[in-house]
């Protein structure tokens, strides 16, 4: 028997231009119960610069309610730069920890290996946002970082 995937992606994909403040780019919300334990879990995202000013630095997180999850270091980003983040772990079916690895990349950098993450508690009972969040280093009207891809699936194991 074939094994049933789930992909959620937000309603809409922004972007944060011309502030310095952390902003939201993205949200996915598991409902309750909709995740099991024994699932495999795993998050993709990528965020592209097609317009930058300078020497300006882009920071991009994937959040798991307050928790961070992931992070595209400060880079300094130029114009058509794209970042991403991929995630992937697992549900236990013990202490309902997310246990998972992530790398993540931008243009023009080598591909890193995966580090393992801290496990994360993931209570499967109640609702969770995931979101992904953009920062400048400078407020400048050049500066654009748009999400263009955030998917997130869960996969009986």
């Amino acid at each position: 028997m074939a094994k049933s995937t789930n992909v959620r992606v937000p309603a809409s994909l922004g972007s944060v231009t011309n502030a310095t403040a952390e902003t939201t780019l993205g949200t996915v919300t598991l409902n309750a119960h909709s995740v099991k334990v024994d699932q495999k879990f795993s998050a993709l995202v990528i965020v592209e610069t097609p317009s930058t000013n300078s020497t300006d630095t882009l920071a991009v997180k994937l959040k798991l309610g307050s928790t961070v999850l992931s992070t595209v270091t400060a880079f300094d980003a130029a114009d058509n730069d794209v970042c991403f983040i991929k995630l992937e772990g697992y549900i236990d079916a013990y202490g309902e920890l997310l246990h998972c690895v992530a790398f993540d990349g931008r243009t023009g950098q080598a591909f890193a290996n995966p580090e393992p993450l801290a496990d994360v508690a993931f209570d499967t009972q109640t609702d969770k946002v995931l979101t992904v969040t953009g920062t400048w280093s400078v407020a400048s009207a050049s500066n654009v970082a748009t999400l263009k891809v955030f998917t997130i699936e869960t996969t009986p194991v």
